[in-house]
């Protein structure tokens, strides 16, 4: 495995011009499509208020964006609904990169994170490792949790 600077991975907001990023990130997810993105359509729409994606961080490692982070913030728990890394980036740590810092923002505001995964999505030994349980799972899917340590 190839050394990772984590030093220069930064989130931005998504945004007008980011479409063909995004369509090259998220294509290769049938779990998006599963969970209600209409890709194409999403990403077209980019900026409306009625689009999933209109909360959705890009992460960039020097400039380059290599993944999709989108988390719904509710009071109680947040869902992550995409952690998405660019097929050329992944293997490189930046998925784990991403879900600590989203545990780490999660713990300073107090909150569970839960994600719903295909169950044959190797991610899923990714949430596994970093503390995530399989709280119920189906056929197809599964739902993991991660809860706030307690102090």
């Amino acid at each position: 495995m190839e050394p990772t600077n984590f030093v220069s991975l930064k989130l931005r907001p998504c945004g007008p011009g980011d479409e063909p990023i995004l369509l090259r990130i998220l294509k290769p997810s049938t779990a998006l499509r599963a969970e209600g993105y209409e890709l194409l359509g999403d990403v077209v729409q980019f900026g409306h208020q009625d689009t999933q994606l209109g909360k959705a961080m890009l992460a960039c490692a020097d400039e380059v964006p290599i993944g999709v982070l989108d988390i719904d913030r509710r009071p109680r728990e947040w869902r992550l609904r995409a952690l998405h890394i660019d097929l050329d980036h992944r293997g490189k740590g930046f998925g784990s990169l991403l879900l600590i810092a989203v545990q780490d923002e999660a713990q300073l505001a107090r909150v569970n994170v839960s994600a719903i995964l295909e169950r044959t999505n190797p991610a899923v030994r990714l949430f596994v490792k970093h503390g995530f349980i399989i709280a119920t799972e189906t056929d197809v899917e599964v739902l993991l949790k991660w809860r706030v340590p307690l102090r």
